[in-house]
């Protein structure tokens, strides 16, 4: 068993020799139903007008809380850069997190992702607690935020290394690339989180980074979750993924609206790798998770180009193994909260294979305690094109049998 400092050093490692050459054009996304409701093409992330260098803790905090920097660019030297909660003077801002400011970015050594660490560890759990609930050591969310060229060391309290959900604004456009990210409950965690932010829209370029999962943290851990979560209702996310690198989580990626409707969340990848996680993926229109909120009429899409979702076989308790699953809408406590759902699910020249379980898996609908069913209306489809023709795909219209067949899966070759 590798030690935590062990495992990182052997990540870090990795990501610098396996960088994938991926910064593509990102391409739009557009709805499949033909209702109107499609998304457009993610905007161009604008250049910043002030540059700002940092040597130190106490600089890169300075730069980072001061509300004159909005739109400054902050240049990182080489060294790692320990955060805490305390400065001996008092306690910092954000409990010792780094929460960007509006157009503001981080960027380290172009060409080396180890050279700049932004070492979290050391915060205490109060520093990753929240209104909703529980955060991460560096969040974004306000306007234009880039984040490029450096390793975040995560928390084992916190839900993420870095955190796309500051609230306070109608939309946002993050880039998160080159980075390395591990030890929190995710890599990356792109939300629209609560009420707060209902209504807002995020568009996320997530390009040729190394996310490894914890040793030991609180709750769930995914590599990268893009969700709209618990009140988000009417929240979209559009997002582009290529070249990233994600292992050792409990679930890969999850793609999802968790307690929140008439959302959207729309998904491209390509080149993309999810190994040695429990399952690889999770994929879903409408999820309810917990004994109170619903998640009504969804809508999400997922496209994968030469992506792989293969040799996803750690043994890692509280998920059961596997490579992708599907599903128009889930419930896993009670009956009748997730009706109206899609999802739509298109493979070319992706591999899903060598997974421990069921390399993939569609539902229309699934309630995991058997008392009803989660809903009514929730489709899901699967296109597969190219090699992804091959994959065999375990169908389930409704989980238990919806009596009116309300609840389907199609699958097109």
């Amino acid at each position: 068993m590798l030690s935590w400092r062990s495992a990182t050093r052997l990540c870090m490692a990795l990501a610098l020799t396996t960088t994938v050459a991926c910064d593509q054009a990102p391409v739009g996304l557009t709805s499949p139903t033909g209702d109107g409701s499609a998304v457009s093409s993610l905007p161009k992330l604008g250049a910043t007008a002030t540059v700002l260098s940092v040597a130190d803790v106490e600089q890169l905090y300075a730069a980072v809380n001061d509300p004159a920097n909005e739109g400054a660019g902050i240049t990182l030297a080489p060294g790692t850069y320990v955060l805490s909660a305390n400065n001996g003077a008092g306690a910092r801002p954000n409990g010792g997190r780094l929460e960007l400011q509006r157009d503001m970015s981080l960027y380290g050594v172009a060409g080396d992702r180890s050279a700049v660490v932004i070492d979290a560890t050391g915060l205490p759990a109060s520093s990753m607690t929240v209104s909703f609930g529980r955060t991460s050591p560096v969040r974004v969310g306000r306007g234009s935020n880039t984040i490029e060229w450096l390793t975040v060391l995560g928390n084992s309290a916190a839900a993420g290394g870095i955190a796309a959900e500051l609230p306070g604004n109608t939309s946002t456009r993050i880039r998160v690339a080159h980075v390395v990210s591990g030890g929190s409950s995710r890599g990356l965690d792109v939300r629209n989180a609560s009420a707060a932010n209902a209504g807002r829209r995020i568009d996320a370029e997530i390009v040729d980074n190394e996310l490894f999962g914890p040793t030991d943290v609180q709750g769930m851990s995914e590599g990268i979750r893009l969700v709209n979560f618990v009140g988000a209702d009417r929240g979209v996310i559009v997002a582009t993924l290529s070249g990233n690198r994600v292992h050792g989580f409990q679930i890969g990626c999850i793609v999802a609206n968790n307690r929140s409707s008439n959302a959207i969340v729309q998904v491209r990848s390509s080149g993309d790798r999810f190994f040695a996680n429990a399952l690889a993926a999770v994929i879903a229109g409408g999820l309810s998770q917990a004994t109170t909120g619903v998640a009504n009429s969804n809508s999400t899409t997922f496209e994968a180009h030469g992506s792989a979702f293969v040799d996803n076989t750690a043994s890692i308790a509280g998920v059961d193994p596997g490579g992708v699953v599907v599903m128009g809408a889930r419930s896993t406590t009670q009956p009748n909260v997730a009706s109206g759902n899609t999802v739509w699910v298109a493979l070319w020249g992706t591999k899903v294979s060598g997974n421990l379980g069921v390399n993939f898996e569609a539902f229309g609908a699934r309630e995991d305690a058997l008392t009803g069913l989660a809903g009514t209306n929730n489709h899901a489809t699967i296109e597969l094109h190219g090699v992804s023709k091959q994959i065999d795909v375990q169908a389930t219209a409704s989980l238990p049998v919806d009596p009116a067949a309300t609840n389907t899966v199609t699958i097109i070759r």
